[in-house]
């Protein structure tokens, strides 16, 4: 009696037909198939599908699939294949594949972009950062200048008192500021295009 790999490799071979052919005309994997022909049980997936795959294949090489599942079941012996063998197929299965890299890759794009809005669009709800070196606040001086400076983030514009001032590639800058006789209070302002502004005040008295 004939084993059940023996069948169908035999009937294909009398059919004349490739089993690269029979594995594109039945939407049926190659590897499949050759495993069904040598009876490589653990290269298969669950029983449930290769009842379908069989019976497709029976159709295909006009046998009787009951026969040829009839000859499966008693070849087939579930307990020399436990579902050990199923799990790692499916853990197999689960790699990644070219189409589902293509989508991984496509996924992270998104979340990239959309990190990188969101990013974008917490700096413009932020005032721009500020520091002040010089002056001290609350200070008495007794001559009539008084030197400011001060470092800014990128692309921000910093104005004292109004009159806007040179900022440094690196972000410093640095103004002589002409005092008045008595309390001046000067105001230093860093704007960066629609976020809030950052003021910062010194309060500076000049005696002579």
């Amino acid at each position: 009696m004939r084993h059940f790999g023996e069948i169908l490799s035999s009937q294909r071979k009398f059919k004349r037909i490739s089993i690269s052919r029979a594995a594109s005309d039945l939407l049926i994997k190659k590897e499949h198939l050759e495993a069904l022909e040598q009876e490589d049980w653990p290269s298969l997936p669950e029983p449930p599908f290769v009842k379908g795959f069989i019976t497709s294949y029976a159709h295909y090489l006009s046998l009787d699939p009951k026969h040829i599942l009839a000859i499966y079941r008693r070849e087939y012996d579930e307990r020399k294949y436990p579902k050990s063998h199923s799990l790692e197929r499916r853990q197999r299965r689960l790699f990644l594949t070219p189409a589902r890299l293509v989508n991984l890759v496509f996924a992270l794009a998104i979340v990239i972009f959309i990190a990188y809005l969101t990013v974008q669009y917490l700096s413009i709800l932020q005032a721009p950062k500020l520091e002040i070196f010089s002056p001290q606040d609350d200070v008495t001086l007794t001559v009539p200048a008084v030197v400011v400076s001060g470092k800014v983030e990128k692309d921000t514009t910093v104005s004292i008192d109004g009159q806007f001032v040179l900022i440094t590639p690196e972000g410093n800058f640095s103004y002589q500021y002409n005092l008045k006789e008595g309390k001046n209070i000067i105001e230093i302002i860093a704007s960066k295009r629609l976020s809030p502004k950052s003021k910062i005040t010194r309060t500076i008295r000049l005696i002579r």
